[in-house]
């Protein structure tokens, strides 16, 4: 199995639906929201995101 299809790492379009927004609206609070999770970029053309990353940031928005 490869980094880019484990369950604890989601491809860009499966972190958008994870996390119930598009892939712009990803991209523009990957670049907006310091506290956003930092992209992990696997090739040139593969990039993924932690889920327990996206877990974790998910659980502080709430506690604000």
């Amino acid at each position: 199995m490869t980094t880019a299809t484990t369950p604890e790492n989601l491809r860009l379009k499966e972190a958008a639906k994870y996390l119930g927004i598009s892939r712009v609206t990803l991209y523009r609070v990957g670049l907006t929201d310091k506290t956003f999770p930092q992209m992990i970029r696997i090739t040139p053309r593969c990039c993924v995101y932690k889920k327990a990353d996206l877990d974790a940031y998910l659980t502080a928005k709430k506690e604000v």
